[in-house]
């Protein structure tokens, strides 16, 4: 396939050509070949054909359909928006009229949801997915709007992860999402006799490119849980169907290692792991390892912007050098800048940016928001760090999580390391907050692995041997849970608001 024809539509059929025995998909112990999943997209297509829409919107948790209906309207030349299951009420309202859906494909319960506002939105057609795999089609007669912000190169719209505010559209074109795909499969040389496992929601462009893409690309297979995580699914899964890659963040990461049958389960298959979503401690990668020790752990950085991979750090660095993020892969770059604007030397720190030939378009009509990351920098990631000698490149903290306690630099990510090395510690989280005296204190919540009963005075001591005095948390609460937003990353927000109402 030449660049000029990349479309996840073209890299599908062009698979389907040169594996179409092989198996695509393996969900709910049911399994289909590339060419048997051929043929459900044509299906869909001659559904949709029909209808005179541009954009049209999947509200689907994890099926079969989600990844039909993705290649379908990619077929037709419809851009394709990736709507989370999670969304839920106004907010999923909003978002299906922001991005101006059209035709929304959904399930009975995602009609439920959205049937009562059908009025508030831009909606005309509504597919509804039944048990036997058709379609009811519900059609609503509304004026046809004009578009504005997508061409015929557009794959679709994904969101950010909305930590701060509502989440931002981000455009991404055929040639973008298609070209992270195939250089991920390149970089981790994936091969069409090995199978990925997808323990997370579809709905992100890490999954669709880092994936299903990536997987497609090499007529791999693909594993596809529900969106519902539980340590014995997924490891069951990867014993009976031998999955051999993943990609999973920290929260999923630590129910694995925790989980008290882990040893009971045959994960031999398994050559990759691929840790992401957030900054994590070198305790992590050293963990991963020891629990999958056929595998090389890599930290898979990137962001939904640039498609979503930039960099992988290797196994042997990340269990070996804190916070490294390794180097960028083919078609990206990373450079890192002083606040006035000037590239920093090496071992300097700043602010990193991204070049990617895979980046965004821009953000759904966000003009003003897209001007303020995209630049002629790169895009700006807004995380802190450094790059060595070697050309690796480290992160130690997002821009603004860096804490300036009495005039010292701290980054959560060296005090989260020493807290996850003490024996009754399963998770923590650092803060920084406003302080009168000291501009800002360092604040620790922490949750404790299942049976251990440490108290905070204990947490402290332990701070106190391991860490330097401007390092120790000057207050350290014991949680039941460290709050995630909806893809498993830590919002650094809501621990703050969590904060907030632990001191009244």
């Amino acid at each position: 396939m030449k660049e000029i024809e990349y479309s996840p539509w073209n890299l599908f059929k062009e698979s389907c050509e040169k594996y179409k025995d092989n198996i695509l998909l393996i969900y709910n112990d049911n399994k289909f070949t590339y060419g048997q999943i051929y043929d459900k997209v044509l299906d869909f297509c001659a559904i949709i054909q029909g209808f005179d829409f541009k954009i049209g919107g999947i509200y689907l948790p994890n099926c079969t359909e989600f990844i039909t209906s993705m290649f379908g309207l990619n077929r037709q030349k419809k851009v394709f928006v990736s709507l989370s299951y999670q969304f839920k009420g106004d907010t999923l309202t909003d978002l299906i009229n922001f991005t101006d859906v059209e035709l929304l494909i959904t399930d009975p319960k995602g009609y439920d949801s959205v049937k009562d506002g059908i009025d508030k939105m831009n909606i005309r057609i509504v597919l509804v997915l039944q048990e036997n795999g058709t379609f009811e089609i519900h059609e609503f007669k509304k004026a046809k709007r004009a578009l504005t912000d997508v061409n015929e190169d557009t794959f679709g719209i994904c969101f950010t992860s909305g930590s701060t505010s509502r989440p931002k559209g981000i455009v991404l074109s055929n040639q973008a999402i298609v070209g992270n795909a195939l250089a991920v499969a390149e970089h981790l040389g994936f091969t069409s006799d090995e199978r990925t496992i997808l323990p997370r929601s579809l709905a992100q462009a890490s999954p669709i490119s880092g994936d299903v893409l990536m997987a497609i690309s090499r007529g791999g297979g693909i594993i596809l849980l529900n969106n519902v995580f539980h340590p014995a699914i997924f490891l069951k899964a990867v014993q009976e169907y031998k999955a051999t890659n993943f990609y999973i963040v920290r929260t999923m990461l630590l129910q694995i290692l925790e989980y008290s049958q882990l040893k009971n389960y045959d994960i031999s298959s398994v050559k990759r792991v691929l840790i992401g979503g957030m900054v994590n401690p070198m305790t992590i990668y050293r963990r991963a390892a020891e629990a999958f020790p056929g595998a090389r752990v890599f930290n898979a950085y990137g962001t939904s912007e640039a498609s979503a991979r930039v960099t992988f750090g290797e196994h042997e660095d990340v269990t070996t050098l804190p916070c490294v993020i390794g180097k960028p892969m083919r078609g990206c770059g990373v450079k890192v800048y002083r606040e006035d604007g000037s590239e920093a030397q090496v071992g300097e720190i700043g602010e990193l940016y991204i070049t990617s030939d895979y980046m965004m378009d821009g953000y759904y009509n966000s003009p003003e928001l897209t001007a303020e990351v995209l630049g002629e920098k790169g895009f700006r990631v807004r995380d802190l760090g450094y790059k060595d000698e070697e050309g690796r490149f480290f992160v130690l903290s997002r821009n603004d999580d860096m804490i300036m306690q009495g005039g010292s630099r701290a980054y959560p990510i060296d005090i989260e390391e020493v807290m996850l090395k003490n024996p009754s510690v399963k998770e923590s989280a650092v803060i920084g907050v406003d302080d009168e005296k000291l501009g800002q204190k360092i604040v620790a919540m922490v949750v404790l692995k299942e049976g251990c009963t440490a108290e905070v005075k204990d947490i402290y001591k332990w701070c106190n041997i391991q860490l330097e005095d401007r390092k120790v948390p000057k207050e350290i609460y014991i949680i039941p849970e460290i709050p995630r937003n909806a893809i498993g990353k830590i919002s650094k927000k809501d621990v703050k608001e969590l904060y907030q109402s632990l001191k009244k």
